[in-house]
């Protein structure tokens, strides 16, 4: 790849996710949320198995004690209940309410209406779908 070719993707990935970051804030502000709390509301989808504490934290970047108070956060808002692991009663897990299902349905519909991917047809997001996937895990 050449020097300009490598400037002018990162140039085009930095603008993308400022659109994206800027019409994220918007429909976090119309839901009430913060931008961490939506994180985590994203990762727990209601039709997989309840991911853990730590696991979420990984999937973040960030220190658990962290995950541990947006968990408290979302409990007080009845989104989310911190429970034990269906197959491994040691491990606490986050899993959403049915008003925290609601809220991550909500947060998915607003950002897509006004995500810049949302002009791209189904072929198209799924190509930069495995194109992302390649680029972020190397394969």
């Amino acid at each position: 790849m050449s020097q300009e070719l490598a400037a002018s993707l990162l140039n085009q990935t930095m603008a993308l996710a400022g659109q994206i970051s800027g019409r994220m804030q918007e429909a976090l502000d119309r839901l009430d949320l913060t931008a961490p709390l939506a994180n985590v509301l994203w990762l727990l989808r209601p039709d997989a198995d309840p991911l853990s504490l730590r696991k979420i934290a990984g999937l973040l970047h960030c220190d658990p004690s962290n995950v541990t108070l947006l968990s408290a956060k979302l409990e007080q808002r009845g989104l989310a209940e911190r429970r034990p692991h269906p197959r491994d009663g040691r491990v606490r897990t986050l899993v959403l309410t049915e008003a925290g299902e609601d809220a991550r349905q909500r947060l998915l519909s607003t950002v897509m209406r006004h995500s810049p991917l949302a002009g791209l047809t189904l072929e198209e997001q799924e190509q930069l779908h495995a194109l992302l996937t390649k680029a972020i895990h190397g394969a």
